[in-house]
C-alpha cells in the first residue's frame, strides 16, 4: 500500500499528466479543416521556450544560438517574443525538480560553448534565465542590426519585462514596453495581454506560435474579449496548421469555453494531476452529455478559494468516470471497486493482484487536487491583469505546502482509504509479519540441520 494516492502522482511523489493533445483534436472534429493563408501584417507572437526546445542544428556558441534564433524572427515583419519569468518557489520550479538538473554552466557571454546536451539544459530554470538574458544582450548588440532592419516591429520579453528593438543606423535602440510589464510567470498567460496591446496598436490579427494546448483553451476563454482576429499556429511539418481561434470560440460559445477551461484543469494539465487512465476525452464527452456539470466547472476560478458546492458537484462527477453514475461520494465508489478487486468475501493480501491507481481519489485527496484546480484557473481567468494580485500558494485552501523550502502538492487532507476497508490493510500487515516470521523460521531450522 502506498501513502500517497498513486491516482495521480508517481511513486517519486510527481505529478502526473496527460497527453493533452486528444481533446484538442476532439473540438475540433466537427470544425471543416481549412487551409488558411497566413494573415497579412499580423503581429506573430512566439511561445520563446517552446521554441527554444526544438532548434537544431545548433552552432557551437551560445551568441551564435541567439542570432539563429534571431534569424528564424525577422522572418516575419512583426515579431514579439515571449520568454517565461522564473519565481523561486513557484509551481513551474517544483516542475523544474521534476524534470531533472543538468551540469553546471555560467554563460560568460556569446562566446560561450554551447552546453553538450541543450534539451538537458533547458530543464534548469536558472540556465533558462542566463540563455534568456543573454537572448536580450546579442539582440541588443551591433551584430543584429542588419537583421532587425528587415522587421517593422520587433519585441522581446525577458523576466515580464517588454524590450522593443529598433535597428538605426547600423545600431540597436531599446526601449521598454511598459504597457505589457506584467508580474504574471507564465507566457501562457501573458500572451493574453499581448493581444490585448497589438488590439490597442490597430493590428487586426495576431498569430501565437506554440505547441501548448494550455495556451489553446486559454485563448479560447478570453478571445471573445479581444478585439482582434487570433489565430494559433501549432504542429510541425505535415501536421503543421493554422487555426482561427477566434472563429472556433464564437462557434463554441462563451459557456462553453468557460467550462472548457475549468474542466481541462481539472483533468490535467501542465501544474495537475490527471487521473491515471482516464485520459480527457472520455471524461469531456461524460461532461457534455450532463449539463449540471457544466455549471460546477464554469464556476472554477470565480473566488481564489473553491466554492463548496463546486467541490460536492465535482465530487460528484469524478464518479461516473469509474463507472458508477448513480453514486456521488468518491468514498463510496472507492470502496466498492476494491471489495470488487479483492472479492466479496475475500480478504486483502501481499498476494491479491489489485492496482490501487484503478480506484478513484479518495475525499481527502479529492478536496486538494480541486483546490489547486481552481487556484490554476483563477490565474487563467485573469490572464488579462498585468499586475495579478493572488493568495501564497501555501496559504490553506490553496492545494500545496512548504517543506524544507520547496513547494509540494497537499496529495491529501486525511487518510488515504476510507476507515471501512483499513481492516484489509491490518489484515494484509499482519499476513506479511507471519509470512516473515515463517521464513526466519526456516531458514533457522536450516541452519540448524547443516550444523549437524
Amino acid at each position: 500500500m502506498k501513502a500517497l494516492p498513486i491516482i495521480w502522482c508517481w511513486p517519486d511523489t510527481f505529478v502526473r499528466h496527460v497527453v493533452m493533445i486528444g481533446p484538442f483534436l476532439y473540438i475540433l472534429a466537427d470544425t471543416t479543416p481549412k487551409d488558411l493563408p497566413y494573415p497579412k501584417d499580423a503581429l506573430f507572437i512566439q511561445d520563446g521556450m517552446a521554441l527554444l526546445h526544438v532548434l537544431t542544428n545548433l552552432p557551437p556558441t551560445c551568441g551564435e544560438i541567439c542570432l539563429q534564433v534571431l534569424d528564424q524572427m525577422v522572418a516575419k515583419k512583426h515579431f514579439l517574443f515571449s520568454t517565461d519569468s522564473y519565481h523561486p518557489g513557484s509551481i513551474k520550479a517544483q516542475e523544474s525538480l521534476r524534470r531533472g538538473s543538468s551540469e553546471k554552466i555560467i554563460l560568460a557571454g556569446p562566446a560561450t560553448r554551447k552546453p553538450y546536451d541543450f534539451k538537458m539544459f533547458l530543464t534548469n530554470d536558472d540556465k533558462k534565465k542566463q540563455l534568456c538574458q543573454l537572448l536580450l544582450r546579442v539582440w541588443s548588440d551591433q551584430q543584429a542590426a542588419s537583421r532587425l532592419e528587415r522587421t517593422e516591429m520587433a519585441v522581446l520579453v525577458v523576466e515580464g519585462r517588454a524590450h522593443q528593438l529598433l535597428s538605426s543606423n547600423g545600431k540597436v535602440e531599446v526601449s521598454e514596453l511598459p504597457t505589457i510589464y506584467s508580474n504574471q510567470e507564465e507566457t501562457d498567460t501573458r500572451v493574453v495581454l499581448y493581444l490585448h496591446h497589438a488590439a490597442a496598436l490597430g493590428y487586426k490579427n495576431a498569430v501565437v506560435r506554440t505547441p501548448d494546448s494550455d495556451i489553446f483553451v486559454i485563448l479560447l476563454y478570453h478571445a471573445h474579449a479581444i478585439r482582434l482576429t487570433i489565430y494559433l499556429d501549432t504542429g510541425s511539418g505535415k501536421h503543421r496548421q493554422l487555426l482561427n481561434l477566434s472563429e472556433l470560440a464564437e462557434s463554441l460559445g462563451e459557456d462553453y469555453c468557460a467550462t472548457l477551461l475549468g474542466f481541462h484543469v481539472f483533468s490535467g494539465e501542465d501544474c495537475t494531476s490527471a487521473f491515471k487512465g482516464k485520459g480527457k476525452v472520455g471524461p469531456l464527452k461524460k461532461q457534455e452529455k450532463n449539463p449540471k456539470f457544466h455549471r460546477a466547472f464554469s464556476q472554477l476560478g470565480d473566488n481564489w478559494n473553491v466554492k463548496p458546492e463546486v467541490l460536492k458537484q465535482l465530487e460528484q462527477f469524478t464518479c461516473p468516470l469509474y463507472g458508477e453514475s448513480r453514486e456521488s461520494s468518491v468514498d463510496v465508489v472507492r470502496a466498492k471497486l476494491l471489495r470488487k478487486m479483492v472479492g466479496q468475501d475475500d480478504k486483502l493480501t501481499a498476494k491479491s493482484k489489485v492496482d490501487l491507481a484503478r480506484l478513484p481519489p479518495c475525499y481527502d485527496a479529492l478536496k486538494p487536487h480541486v483546490q489547486r484546480v481552481n487556484h490554476r484557473v483563477a490565474l487563467y481567468m485573469r490572464a488579462d491583469e498585468s499586475i495579478l494580485e493572488k493568495p501564497i500558494l501555501y496559504d490553506e485552501e490553496q492545494g500545496w505546502m512548504r517543506t524544507d523550502g520547496v513547494l509540494r502538492p497537499v496529495w491529501s487532507c486525511g487518510p488515504v482509504l476510507p476507515t471501512s476497508l483499513v481492516d484489509l490493510l491490518d489484515t494484509t500487515e499482519r499476513e506479511q509479519e507471519d509470512e516473515e516470521e515463517e521464513e526466519e523460521e526456516f531458514d533457522s531450522d536450516d541452519s540448524i540441520e547443516n550444523d549437524d
